[in-house]
């Protein structure tokens, strides 16, 4: 399958079938649903919506289909231009909608030199969010109640965007969304506790290899987006080397699950895992549930129940505690 664009001639040899496409078509999703009026396109083809410094409009070429849908790129004078793309009714639901919207994407990445591409949609349109996702695009926004919808309540619209190294590279570039600092950073004798500072892959594999986590450290992207992903994120340095790590995972509000507490072994017994455990939970207090799962070590059990857990079962035939904190 192959997908092109071919540029529109709106007010030349293509008005009168853009004025069919958009009064023979219904686009549920879309802020003007409803088929549009002969004079309402006249009216957009006249004022140059379709073509114009910001805007360029293309039908969708499918090889052996033909025309099977539109697309205006807008903006295109801006930093970050966007989309409105819409298929002919009788081609959605086809499996087309990734193929068009790459198609979209290189077409905007080979003819400017913008370094991101966006589009919105409603948060109810799965398909478009779904053809995002696959297409190599990342959620960046959730705006509540942002887009109109005649006779009813506004719907949230959600922001998509790929940057040109993930559309080069084929990699999508982590969000940090828990990225606010849950405390300054603090001082502690000769050690800084930094708060949601997540730090740099290799820096991340050289600890959790420290300790012997290599489980961790055979997939460093993999790693450093787990990281990235966690609730709250404390990190602990020395003179600047990372030394300490803590992350935990929660809904912030009935759980908090400690997922990783790590000091390299050069400074064990300096008091930074406690330190690191305590300020890791600092913004779950209010948290009723708190757990986690270690080894089943004498050290690990006495640790933890100093930091106020309780062991709550001993797995048959397993080296694994769960310790829980209520």
């Amino acid at each position: 399958m192959s997908i092109s664009l071919s540029r529109l001639d709106p007010s030349g040899a293509d008005r009168q079938s853009l004025i069919n496409f958009f009064t023979s078509t219904t686009f549920p999703f879309h802020v003007h649903s409803e088929q549009w009026t002969v004079a309402k396109v006249e009216e957009l083809i006249d004022s140059g919506a379709f073509r114009n410094d910001e805007n360029e409009a293309f039908w969708l070429r499918h090889d052996t289909l033909g025309v099977i849908g539109y697309v205006r790129l807008e903006d295109l004078a801006d930093d970050t231009p966007m989309f409105d793309l819409r298929l002919a009714t009788k081609f959605r639901g086809r499996g087309l909608g990734v193929g068009c919207l790459r198609a979209v994407t290189d077409r905007v990445f080979m003819t400017t030199d913008v370094d991101r591409f966006e589009g919105h949609t409603r948060d109810d349109n799965v398909a478009m969010r779904s053809t995002l996702i696959r297409a190599g695009w990342s959620k960046e926004a959730h705006y509540r109640r942002a887009w109109p919808v005649k006779g009813q309540m506004a719907r949230d619209s959600v922001a998509y965007a790929i940057l040109r190294e993930e559309w080069k590279s084929g990699s999508s570039v982590d969000v940090h969304w828990h990225d606010l600092p849950m405390f300054t950073p603090q001082v502690g004798e000769d050690v800084d506790y930094t708060s949601n500072s997540v730090p740099e892959a290799t820096e991340l594999c050289e600890l959790y290899r420290s300790v012997g986590w290599t489980a961790y450290t055979q997939d460093p992207v993999s790693l450093h987006s787990s990281v990235l992903s966690s609730a709250h994120v404390v990190s602990a340095r020395r003179d600047g080397q990372l030394i300490g790590l803590a992350r935990v995972v929660s809904d912030f509000g009935s759980i908090v699950y400690l997922q990783d507490v790590l000091v390299h072994p050069e400074h064990h017994r300096r008091g930074v895992g406690r330190q690191l455990v305590t300020r890791a939970l600092m913004p779950f207090e209010g948290v009723r549930q708190k757990v986690l799962l270690t080894d089943a070590e004498p050290g690990q059990k006495q640790f933890y129940e100093t930091l106020g857990f309780s062991e709550a079962s001993a797995s048959a035939n397993s080296d694994i505690r769960a310790f829980v904190k209520l």
